[in-house]
């Protein structure tokens, strides 16, 4: 094994989450040494046969300054060539201390007054209505009152935070009183803006994945989209099973919206079908890795390869073709979709295939 200081030593953050063991394999099939880093010593990937070394760190939400000086502190010891965070909140708190970090080593994320933009619910949804994206009907306390809101919503609505991961914090609520009930409670859990926004029906629906890796300038160098067609808990959260498809209209709108506001780098988006009008509608941007960064590898993609290319500034050409129709299960997530599921004996015999 090479020495730490010759090696081409790339540090993946948040090596508890399912992304980074995709990550991995592409960093070492590329020559590379991985160093995972996680807020706990027992997680799945330090036990990965592609890790080299494992690193904790103080937990980036309840100790986040000392999460960012512990991280500064060891890149600064200059044998960490590119860093990648992987999470929601651990890349939002590299991108709040990224002019830092790049002192000691190549990052690809866009400036924070962007990155904040996608990290925002409220900013995203607006940014999508500016240039003519579909979103579902949304409110905004912020412009106006919540007894406005509470009369002219459809219910059931849904009670969103502006900053949240995965389905945390999302409250359906079903009456104009249980609105401005649980509304404040919302907002005092979760210590953010909140947001209120149309329930679309899942029944003859779909949610779908778009992820972009945008270049320098607006260039898109990847452009990759896929079907959420199980997902837990089952009303509405991470997905179980995906299938890999081809949405060119969803790309697009991904695609205006971040050179609307000047994205760099990698981002993931959530789209849904509406039944009621047949629109794919965007429900946010996650301005991170999704856990379900394996399907662009089944498809013959590799994100983190262009990125490392980016990062040296080689920016590599476009691949936009890539192979539909694979499928990528997550057993355990699914395990729990047929336990909870009410559709799971209509969809018994497909998850069993």
């Amino acid at each position: 094994m090479a020495a730490r200081n010759d090696a081409r030593n790339v540090m993946v953050l948040e090596a508890q989450a399912k992304a980074p063991l995709a990550i991995y394999r592409s960093l070492v099939r590329q020559g590379h040494r991985v160093i995972a880093a996680a807020p706990q010593r027992l997680c799945t990937g330090f036990f990965s046969r592609y890790v080299s070394e494992r690193v904790i760190y103080p937990h980036c939400v309840s100790q986040a300054e000392a999460c960012a000086e512990f991280l500064i502190n060891y890149l600064s010891q200059g044998h960490v060539e590119m860093l990648l965070p992987v999470d929601q909140y651990m890349t939002a708190l590299v991108a709040r201390h990224q002019d830092e970090i790049r002192r000691h080593t190549k990052l690809i994320l866009p400036p924070i007054d962007v990155f904040n933009i996608g990290n925002d619910k409220i900013l995203t949804l607006k940014a999508a209505s500016r240039v003519g994206v579909p979103i579902p009907d949304t409110w905004y306390p912020e412009d106006q009152s919540l007894d406005e809101i509470a009369r002219e919503v459809r219910y059931p609505c849904l009670i969103k935070p502006a900053v949240s991961v995965g389905a945390v914090g999302i409250t359906l609520v079903r009456s104009s009183d249980e609105l401005k009930a649980r509304f404040p409670e919302v907002v005092g859990e979760f210590g953010s803006r909140c947001f209120i926004q149309d329930f679309v029906p899942q029944e003859g629906g779909c949610q779908h994945k778009v992820d972009i890796l945008m270049g320098g300038g607006g260039k898109v160098l990847m452009a990759f989209s896929y079907d959420k067609l199980r997902y837990y808990p089952p009303s509405a959260g991470s997905s179980t099973l995906n299938r890999i498809a081809h949405h060119p209209e969803m790309i697009e709108g991904a695609v205006q919206i971040l050179r609307s506001i000047g994205w760099y780098g990698f981002c993931d988006f959530d789209f849904i079908t509406d039944p009621r009008d047949g629109k794919a509608k965007v429900m946010e941007i996650n301005p991170r890795f999704p856990d379900s960064i394996k399907a662009m590898y089944v498809a013959g993609l590799d994100p983190i390869k262009a990125m490392y290319r980016m990062a040296h500034g080689d920016e590599p050409e476009p691949c936009l073709s890539y192979r539909t129709g694979d499928y990528l299960r997550f057993l355990p997530g699914d395990v729990m979709w047929l336990l909870t599921s009410p559709d799971r004996f209509k969809q018994l015999g497909s998850w069993l295939n």
